[in-house]
């Protein structure tokens, strides 16, 4: 008996293959509009996928179809946790409580909530991918992960000495795989075919061929976890002539930019390079060596003016203001400062993540 496209998706959705499942059922709307399951792996994978907004559509319609079906209550909770909704959150794990009073998905989800329901705990939840837990669905486990993997790892310890071999146990622990949820954001195909539009005031003018290949390149770069690189493309088309449609699938990109730190942090752009077009940069982040002056600490909020460049006191690049909280900001200390980069109102500001002081005469 020949497989139906629903039987196939059913195999992708228990594969984690969610942009396989999307680009699968997408053009069979017209074929299962009445399909509860059709609507529910379409949303609950446009969810996996980072597409809140297909995600939305789709479990909505699940829903109408459906009221009272235990996954799509669930898969719809856990998009308003995304969107900070808790209000209806926590109204739809009630629901399912209702009726099956010992449901663990829907008593994990309120304990999540009561634990981090708050604005910054939310903020951490999202951050941190650990709200992916609430999620329908799982992400496919890479097969090298596996005991024979950390075995090996262990063995390469005491072969090699602890600190190549922490290395690689952390590449076999927590491998940087392929990110599924960034492949499955994709163009639609009124999206390929119209990506820019005429008319207007635009900071970029850009050609077809030049918007579709700012979207993919923004793409290929987050699969490399170069998310600075990422950031510039998607600054690019946000400022430029595509079409609304373009720029709303780019602005859903920027939810994958991860937390940098000292050691991970690529394509770092210097202060030259950012002052001639701020707005490119918005979100990136940096790690600049400098001092700081005018310090000024509010309640654990400290501001200051970051002298770019001056931390030999040779050379001042230019002078940033920048935040920070819960942290010591030493004044007329070399120091270097890890953090993203705002543009707003015109003008150029640093959102501290981390700093340190820089040893004095060893500073490059």
């Amino acid at each position: 008996m020949a497989r139906t496209a629903l039987d196939r998706a059913e195999k992708l959705f228990a594969s984690g293959r969610f942009a396989e499942l999307i680009s699968l059922l997408e053009p069979q709307v017209p074929v299962y509009r009445e399909s509860r399951r059709f609507y529910y792996l379409l949303g609950a994978s446009c969810l996996r996928a980072g597409d809140p907004g297909g995600a939305s559509t789709y479990l909505k319609r699940a829903e109408q179809l459906s009221p009272s079906d235990v996954d799509t209550v669930l898969a719809l909770a856990a998009l308003s946790v995304r969107k900070g909704d808790t209000a209806s959150a926590i109204e739809g794990y009630l629901r399912i409580l209702e009726d099956k009073p010992g449901d663990r998905r829907a008593r994990a989800g309120l304990g999540v909530l009561r634990r981090e329901g708050g604005p910054e705990g939310l903020s951490r939840l999202i951050e941190s991918g650990r709200i992916e837990r609430l999620y329908p669905g799982h992400r496919p486990i890479p097969r090298f992960v596996t005991p024979l993997g950390i075995f090996l790892a262990f063995a390469a310890a005491v072969y090699f000495g602890w600190s190549p071999a922490a290395a690689l146990l952390e590449a076999v622990v927590r491998p940087r795989a392929i990110r599924p949820e960034v492949a499955a954001v994709t163009l639609s195909r009124a999206e390929t075919d119209s990506p820019v539009q005429t008319g207007g005031i635009f900071r970029y003018v850009l050609t077809e061929k030049q918007a579709l290949d700012a979207f993919e390149k923004a793409k290929d770069y987050f699969q490399a976890y170069r998310d600075n690189a990422a950031l510039i493309e998607i600054n690019r088309l946000l400022g430029s002539n595509a079409s609304p449609g373009l720029k709303e699938k780019a602005r859903s990109l920027r939810s994958f930019v991860g937390k940098p730190d000292f050691r991970t942090i690529k394509d770092v752009p210097g202060f030259d390079e950012v002052r001639l077009d701020p707005a490119l940069f918005e979100g990136c982040s940096v790690s600049w060596k400098g001092m700081a002056a005018n310090v000024k600490d509010d309640s654990g909020v400290v501001t200051f003016d970051f002298l770019v460049g001056y931390q030999d006191k040779n050379r001042l690049e230019g002078i940033v203001p920048g935040r920070i909280s819960g942290a010591e900001v030493p004044v007329d200390r070399p120091l270097e400062l890890l953090a993203r980069l705002s543009f707003a109102d015109n003008v150029l500001s640093l959102d501290g993540i981390a700093i340190h002081e820089l040893v004095q005469g060893k500073t490059p």
